[in-house]
């Protein structure tokens, strides 16, 4: 034991190259050491604690199986064995979550963790980072902020903080307000990265398979920030909430560990008339939320449908001849996409169907910016926002699905539409974009989640959210009707030439 203290003591030397530097180095790092002759006497674990490297770290990329998803999280995971190499001439240990842990639901996080466990423990792991294919990671900045909280055992994990400050629906509503005299319930960014501990990850795994922690909610919508309830637990026997780390950053700064980098544009912008826009409504909203609509984004787009209960052909609207229902909208939504799928059999430029309500708002010019990374036409793709159901619920047995939610619309390949044109409803009001997500999950067709499309309004997210890139689209109006589109997507839609129409 004594010559392995002496050995890795003599390292340090090489690398500091003075005695008494390494002394204050020893010192300022809190580690004991006792100098006897020559010789160093250290408390072991925080002399090795010290020495935090690429080995003691997990690199978790939370992929997805679409292609330009997964080239996105190739580059990153190259990468990252790049820098490591450069830093310590050693290969790191990434997973790319769809082909190294391919779990169902592996996107909601909690999946991943009985895997990583099974993989790392009794190994020199000590973190598991987990971040986005989108998220850039500097390794040098990152080895030094995980060295930091690692000397602090009471850190048990680390992020960029973000908070609520008032119940919202993407979080089920729920509100801690026993914490707001401390700052308030904290969560992570995301797209900015987050770190664990080893041992906070077992002992949450454990305590969950033993119904020691549940899972209270059925459906995934934020996953960073159900994760962290998860942690939580209850007030009566809390466990450790998030400790703020700002090297985890919103924006690319020089002392930065990681931060979101912004979405591609894969080409030009896809012709806007490859779009067939087929947009969900009944008569009680014609004149009204439909109106909305052409005086705003319908302004900018060539192939523009409304389907409701009654036809109207000033805007246009077709009956569907489905009656309306308050909830759910099964029967019609199919019935839409049924009827889309035979229109566009008449259009042979269209390459695309996006699915909106009458209350989304949508951003054209960044919709056609989107869709240039993705595979239209026949081959099969839906893009959305992504939302899970029973994924952390022993009773579903891991037989969760993804489905697209509805609101901020659905981008979906003339192929998708076809394939998914004859899925069956239960009943009329059965929810549609579950139906459509437990559909596609057994023709085997995957939800491509897209953050930039938003099933709720833009004050329902925190701002660090919004600003990691150009949004594509909101959901629900605010009133004045059109305020939220004359903020976010005007300005880049009056760049779309020659297709701007004054309607009304």
């Amino acid at each position: 034991m004594i010559e392995f203290i002496r050995s890795l003591v003599q390292r340090l030397e090489q690398q500091i190259s003075h005695q008494y530097v390494l002394k204050a180095f020893l010192i300022n790092s809190n580690i004991r050491c006792i100098p006897v002759g020559l010789d160093w006497f250290c408390d072991l674990e925080l002399l090795m604690r010290s020495q935090l490297d690429s080995r003691n770290i997990v690199f978790t990329i939370v992929s997805q199986t679409e292609p330009y998803h997964s080239s996105v999280a190739n580059r990153l995971k190259q990468d990252i064995a790049e820098q490591i190499f450069q830093l310590e001439e050693r290969k790191p240990i990434v997973h790319v979550t769809h082909k190294d842990i391919p779990v169902s639901g592996a996107w909601t996080i909690i999946p991943l963790l009985r895997p990583l466990i099974n993989k790392h423990k009794n190994s020199d792991v000590r973190w598991i980072l987990f971040i986005e294919p989108h998220t850039a990671v500097r390794c040098e900045n990152l080895i030094k902020a995980l060295a930091a909280a690692d000397r602090k055992k009471e850190i048990m994990w680390i992020g960029y903080p973000l908070r609520d400050s008032e119940p919202t629906i993407i979080h089920h509503f729920k509100f801690y307000e026993e914490l707001e005299e401390e700052g308030g319930f904290v969560y992570p960014h995301f797209a900015s990265g987050f770190a664990m501990r080893l041992e906070l990850i077992d002992k949450l795994i454990n305590q969950i398979e033993s119904g020691e922690r549940h899972l209270e909610a059925d459906f995934s919508i934020d996953p960073a920030f159900e994760l962290a309830q998860l942690v939580y637990g209850e007030k009566d026997s809390p466990g450790p909430l998030l400790t703020p780390d700002l090297s985890f950053c919103v924006i690319s700064g020089d002392s930065c560990a990681t931060y979101p980098r912004q979405f591609d544009i894969c080409g030009s912008p896809m012709p806007e008339d490859s779009i067939f826009f087929a947009v969900k409504t009944w008569s009680g909203f014609h004149s009204t939320r439909a109106r909305v609509v052409k005086k705003t984004w319908g302004k900018y787009v060539t192939h523009l449908q409304f389907f409701s209960d009654k036809a109207d052909p000033s805007l246009p609207a077709i009956n569907t001849g489905v009656p309306n229902t308050k909830t759910g909208h099964c029967e019609k939504t199919m019935t839409i996409l049924k009827q889309a799928v035979k229109i566009v059999e008449n259009l042979p430029k269209v390459k695309w169907i996006v699915l909106a309500d009458d209350d989304t708002i949508l951003g054209i010019q960044r919709l056609r910016e989107i869709l240039t990374c993705y595979r239209g036409g026949y081959d099969v793709t839906v893009i959305a926002e992504r939302y899970g159901y029973g994924y952390g619920k022993k009773i579903s047995g891991g037989k969760g699905y993804s489905y697209p939610t509805g609101g901020g619309g659905t981008a979906l390949s003339v192929g998708a539409a076809v394939a998914l044109s004859s899925c069956p409803c239960s009943t009329l009001d059965q929810p549609d974009d579950m139906a459509l997500g437990a559909c596609a999950a057994r023709r085997n067709i995957t939800i491509t989640h897209s953050p930039l499309f938003h099933q709720a309004r833009p004050q329902d997210y925190p701002r660090e959210v919004l600003a990691r890139d150009r949004p594509a689209s909101f959901h629900r109006l605010s009133a004045p009707p059109g305020r939220v589109y004359s903020t976010w997507f005007q300005r880049d839609d009056l760049a779309i030439r020659g297709t701007g129409r004054d309607e009304l």
